[in-house]
Order: structure tokens, then C-alpha cells, then sequence
């Protein structure tokens, strides 16, 4: 009598196409994953990159309203605006103020554009006095940095102002517009007032 061999049941496999499949989605879940978490990065350091130029900007106004708000009575007040590379570059100048930096008395403090080597503009401000000369880029990749001064006889915003003496007639209202690479165009009109001037008005 032949003896009877069973053959216990073979367990389910995957076959080869239903394993590239599955790959295949896997693949596919975790490059969308990716994509997603590479995508909120980027927005957040987008916002944290916002944050800080608002902050910078915020910064920079208040800086603008003290230097112009107490001009000394012998500070000369300069601006003249230039153009290259296709590019309107402003250059205000500012003599016999208090330097920024360290407070020195009789400086001489610039603010002005120059043109980056990869493009867009790049603000600067220097100080030079005496004793040491200081200089710090404010903002980088500017698409526009124009300063405009309000012409008295005409009421017009013109790009250029010039004194030859010191005390002479500055101003009254200065604007600055300025436009971040990619950002919106802000502008901030600025109140000139000579030291004197406050002084007799408070007596």
C-alpha cells in the first residue's frame, strides 16, 4: 500500500508586480511628504525673513525721524541723485551732525545707493569725523532707495537739494520710497527741524 504524502498548504506571497507596486506608492507618499515638510520650511523662513526686514525697516524710521528731527543749527544738508546701470542711485549728505555710532560731535553722515555686483541696490551709511570713519550696510537687494525733498517755491518733491553754508535754509519735509526685491513700495515723509528752530519755539 502506497503511503499518502500531504503537502501543507503554501501561505500567500506577494508576487514580483505587486511588490514594485507597493514601492512604487510608498516612493510616492514619502516624496510627497517631503515636498509638503521642504514647502512649510520655506514658508516659515519666508515670514522669519519678513519679520526681520520689517524690524530692520521699523528701526531705520525711527533712525531717520531723530537725525532729521535735531539737526544741529550749523548742519549743511546735501542730496543729489544720479542714475547707472539703469539704476537711480541717492546720495543724502549730512555735515557738522552727531555721529550716529558714538554720539562725536562735527560729523559728517551719508547715506547713499550703490549698485550690487548681482544686481538691485544696496543702502549704505557712513560716518566721518575727526577721530574715525564708520560705515554699515542698512539694507541689501533693494529694487528702489530714492530720497526726494519738498521744493518750497514749487510744492513739487524734487531729488535734489543743495547748501553751500552752514545753517543755510534746509528743507522742510524730506520722502524716502523704498522698495525690497519681490516686496511692496513703502514710503516715509520726514520732518526737518534745526535744534534753533525747536529751541525758540519752546521759549
Amino acid at each position: 500500500m502506497k503511503a499518502l504524502h500531504r503537502h501543507a498548504p503554501r501561505a500567500p506571497a506577494f508576487t514580483l508586480l505587486e511588490v514594485i507596486i507597493v514601492l512604487a506608492i510608498t516612493a510616492m507618499m514619502l516624496g510627497g511628504g517631503y515636498s509638503l515638510a521642504q514647502g512649510t520650511l520655506s514658508l516659515a523662513d519666508d515670514l522669519r525673513r519678513a519679520e526681520r526686514r520689517d524690524a530692520r525697516m521699523q528701526a531705520f524710521t525711527t533712525f531717520c525721524e531723530h537725525l532729521l528731527a535735531e539737526l544741529p543749527a550749523t548742519a549743511m544738508l546735501n542730496l543729489k541723485t544720479t542714475q547707472e546701470r539703469g539704476q537711480y542711485l541717492t546720495r543724502l549728505e549730512l555735515e557738522h551732525v552727531r555721529s550716529p555710532f558714538d554720539e562725536e560731535l562735527d560729523c559728517r553722515v551719508t547715506l547713499f545707493t550703490e549698485v550690487q555686483p548681482g544686481g538691485g541696490l544696496r543702502l549704505m551709511l557712513t560716518c566721518h569725523s575727526a577721530a574715525n570713519d564708520s560705515s554699515v550696510v542698512l539694507f541689501e537687494e533693494l529694487a528702489q532707495c530714492e530720497w526726494r525733498v519738498l521744493q518750497p517755491t514749487t510744492q513739487q518733491w524734487v531729488p535734489f537739494w543743495a547748501e553751500d553754508n552752514p545753517g543755510g535754509s534746509h528743507p522742510k519735509l524730506m520722502k524716502l520710497r523704498l522698495i525690497h526685491a519681490g516686496g511692496d513700495p513703502t514710503e516715509q515723509v520726514f520732518w526737518v527741524v534745526p535744534t534753533q528752530a525747536i529751541t525758540q519755539i519752546t521759549r
